[in-house]
């Protein structure tokens, strides 16, 4: 019997999301009782997903005022200055995951190569401005709409800020040196929460410099409310075959799994994590025909090319016939 821990939270279709395994159900907890905490583990145990959706929770609940992501940007050698187009346009590929985890709760208002490039970025112009307006900055900077409060900052430009009242995403920070974790670790404000996610073995810094989110666990281990927590390859939700791949990859003598059966890949996905990954049809759901919620968009009012439904006009409600 597959696990089923606490709800974090309803997705776009009002169906409940659950942690899927022991881990999750850990971080999910450690979350709720510290301030910063770290987050160990290979891709596909959910992570940065889960991190995002107990911060858009938060935020519904009127714990923080907005949902911060950053991640850092020089990968490979890259670096941000050398990418093409505007600001917004160079972190946006950085940022997708994150728009994703976000679009599954929010749903997408526009089509999502667009909308991510309109999610604000914290920029030295909107500081000022901010600082400029002080009592009514929420008003000057807000238009009501959820991805309003979302703001995307490369760590490159968070140097000098302080975050208060948000809940801080940080993915990827297997990438970050020693000083760049001291700079972030600096930013946490007042009622502010961070999130620190990162994979030791999937580091693309160079041979001899130190993985700052190595370093940082070690330092403020045992500082109270600051929490670790760790993910395995149990803990993989993504796909089947990523527990296997990871196993043969990073575990020496690993003896490969034979007891793979190809009918685990044919199940009806009955989870709606596990639904929305494999294109799983809502309008054929059972659960679905009474609830008043419009068949086609799944009640967001929009399409999947994020125009105005057809069938609701985009209220929603199933249309009465």
């Amino acid at each position: 019997m597959s696990f089923c821990g606490t709800e974090v939270i309803r997705d776009r279709h009002d169906r409940p999301i659950y942690t899927k395994t022991e881990g999750q159900q850990r971080l999910v907890d450690a979350i709720y009782s510290n301030d910063i905490i770290f987050v160990n583990g290979p891709s596909g145990t959910g992570k940065t997903a889960l991190a995002t959706w107990v911060g858009i929770a938060g935020i519904d609940d009127g714990l923080y005022e907005r949902l911060v992501l950053t991640r850092p940007v020089v990968t490979g050698g890259e670096e941000l200055g050398f990418l093409p187009g505007g600001l917004d346009e160079k972190v946006a590929p950085y940022m997708q995951p994150l728009y994703d985890a976000i679009s599954l709760i929010k749903g997408r208002r526009e089509k999502p190569e667009d909308a991510i490039k309109k999610m604000p970025v914290l920029t030295e112009k909107e500081k000022r401005a901010k600082k400029k307006y002080k009592k009514n900055a929420e008003e000057v900077f807000s238009n009501g709409d959820f991805y309003s409060k979302v703001q995307v900052c490369p760590l490159a430009f968070i140097r000098g800020s302080t975050l208060a009242k948000s809940f801080i995403v940080c993915d990827e920070f297997q990438n970050t040196t020693v000083a760049q974790m001291k700079m972030m670790l600096t930013r946490l404000g007042k009622d502010s929460k961070m999130i620190i996610c990162g994979d030791p073995n999937q580091t693309d810094l160079p041979a001899n410099v130190f993985s700052g989110f190595v370093h940082a666990q070690k330092l403020l281990k045992g500082v109270p409310r600051v929490g670790f927590v760790s993910l395995g390859v149990d803990d993989i939700v993504r796909h089947k075959l990523i527990k296997e791949i990871i196993l043969r990859y990073e575990v020496p003598g690993y003896k490969p799994n034979t007891s793979i059966d190809e009918a685990d890949f044919c199940k009806v996905p009955s989870h709606t994590w596990e639904r929305d990954q494999e294109g799983y049809d809502f309008e054929n759901d059972v659960e679905d025909e009474d609830d008043g919620v419009c068949k086609s968009c799944g009640g967001t009012g929009y399409d999947e090319d994020g125009e105005i439904c057809k069938f609701c006009k985009g209220t929603g409600e199933e249309p009465i016939d």
